[in-house]
């Protein structure tokens, strides 16, 4: 059963290779680290810091593992975009190990039928499942705060508070709350000393503490304490809300419901039915009441309380399905169906959401054609701007498949200036080519093609399913038009350049031929 989440994570995977900008700073950070290694000059986050900086603990953890299988692919010669394709299969195998964990831990406590129904919720819902191989500063710290739940339902308080501070001290700050409440309620019904908990929590602190910042100083040429920063930048200078803002309410009335599907509407009933699922879910509603108070707000910042919710559902599915086989009422059979019928529902919100996300990825898509139109020319000397949208909806570094090319995303650059007219191929994000922002290489550049994401959802009752994915033209693939001239003239200089090379060696031993009768001559005649 267990195998089940792997498959689902791996599909999710597959059907969507590319990343978004959220995921840049962790996904090139692995690129560097796997590709680069020491030279730390050349790394990604050097050119582009990011508005603040982000740990390396994490990419440097996964790319050690994925280290013996990328030196096998490369000797395979494969591409560098399954290596993209195997750090983050890396991540999802480390996430989806760490829900089997915390799942030994809920079926212990509630008995193998929830722990069975917790599987299957979990593989039917989407964003748990698809956020499991997306290099997150929320995903990264996942598995700890499953391992911390964990430890907290087995009453091991020394794992239990390492988890917790390397959870909160390197990726993500704010889950002091949850993980803090949790830690404050041992120590209310007393099942944690204060004197062995401070003493743990001191030496978890300075130890996790210390790495972080000589690691990560280290790589960003600086004394740093990332998380620290981050902290700062989002609560003191509230920063964040830049970046949009939501109700105070957000969570429950639209994070929530959208992250555990159909599975809401049977969390109630677990809470009524077992005191233990009431246990789990305080700190839980807790954290999300508390964090609801800074209004940036997005639904991977309480992705870690999904796997608790769904143990809610789990125990009462689990109660449902052992009163089967018993003299069945109309309430039990409905209660049966119920259970049983929105685990299809779950599936069908999934695929819907995921036909969605395959088309969000329209940057990514277009480097895949640029090198699918120029594979006969993988060695030539091209160069590429990629702009600033496509950066952000699925470029990187492993997405850079050529050696021989120059690849920039240089910004600021005003469309139709000198530098970008300079490359050989643009790629450029616009809606029409009688765009302002297109206008500008009219006669200078041809449509290579052009790249449809993702636009909005529409309804029409007419049609089966009613809900359709729309698209819209989201970015164009650029060429110059005198680009094979400009090759050509490159290779009449390099052959101009080996002529005159030869002429000047011919010349040189001329004159050394004589050189040297002339010196036999001189020798001759004082003899």
């Amino acid at each position: 059963m267990d195998k089940l989440l792997y498959v689902v994570s791996a599909t999710h995977l597959v059907l969507c290779p590319f990343t978004k900008v959220e995921e840049s700073f962790n996904i090139q950070a692995m690129h560097d680290i796997l590709y680069l290694k020491s030279n730390l000059s050349q790394y990604d986050h050097l050119e582009f810091p990011g508005v603040v900086p982000r740990t390396f603990l994490g990419p440097l953890f996964i790319s050690i593992l994925s280290f013996p299988f990328s030196i096998v692919f490369k000797y395979l010669q494969f591409n560098k975009m399954f290596n993209q394709l195997l750090v983050r299969a890396v991540l999802s195998i480390v996430v989806v190990t760490s829900i089997k964990y915390f799942n030994k831990s809920i079926s212990k406590v509630f008995g193998n039928g929830v722990g069975n129904w917790f599987i299957i919720l979990t593989a039917s819902q989407y964003h748990l499942m698809f956020y499991s191989s997306r290099p997150l500063p929320n995903i990264m710290a996942f598995p700890l705060v499953m391992v911390a739940l964990s430890s907290w339902i087995r009453g091991k308080h020394t794992l239990l508070i390492w988890s917790s501070a390397i959870a909160v001290l390197i990726f993500r700050s704010e889950l002091v709350i949850y993980l803090g409440i949790i830690i404050l309620m041992e120590l209310f019904y007393k099942r944690l000393k204060l004197f062995r908990g401070l003493k743990l929590g001191f030496l978890a602190a300075v130890t996790v503490l210390t790495t972080s910042i000589v690691i990560d100083s280290i790589f960003w040429d600086r004394l740093v304490w990332p998380e620290g920063e981050v902290l700062w930048f989002n609560t003191v200078l509230n920063k964040s809300s830049e970046w949009g803002t939501k109700p105070f309410l957000w969570y429950f009335y639209s994070a929530i419901p959208r992250g555990v599907a159909l599975s809401l509407l049977f969390i109630p009933f677990g809470v009524l039915y077992d005191i233990r699922v009431t246990r789990l879910l305080i700190p839980t509603l807790m954290f999300v009441l508390i964090y609801s108070i800074l209004p940036h707000k997005e639904l991977r910042f309480i992705i870690y309380i999904i796997p608790v919710l769904n143990v809610s559902t789990a125990s009462i599915c689990n109660k449902v399905w052992q009163t089967r086989f018993k003299p069945k009422g109309f309430k039990n059979v409905l209660a049966l169906l119920f259970c049983t019928g929105h685990i299809i529902g779950n599936l069908v919100f999934t695929i819907f959401l995921m036909s969605a996300s395959i088309k969000n990825y329209p940057g990514g898509h277009a480097m895949t054609l640029l090198h699918t139109f120029e594979n006969n020319h993988l060695d030539a000397n091209y160069s590429i701007h990629i702009d600033n949208y496509a950066a952000q909806t699925g470029v990187t570094r492993f997405t850079q498949l050529s050696d021989h090319w120059t690849y920039s995303k240089k910004e600021n650059l005003k469309p139709g200036c000198e530098e970008l007219m300079s490359f050989t191929h643009l790629i450029v994000g616009s809606s029409s080519r009688d765009n302002e922002e297109m206008l500008h290489y009219k006669n200078t550049h041809s449509v290579m093609s052009t790249v449809q994401g993702f636009s909005h959802v529409s309804f029409n009752y007419n049609t089966f399913p009613p809900l359709k994915i729309k698209t819209k033209t989201q970015i164009f693939l650029l060429k110059k038009n005198n680009i094979k001239s400009g090759v050509k003239q490159n290779i009449k200089k390099i052959v101009e350049e080996f002529k005159n090379e030869q002429h000047s060696e011919k010349k040189n031993d001329l004159n050394l031929d004589l050189i040297d009768k002339t010196t036999k001559r001189n020798k001759h005649k004082q003899k």
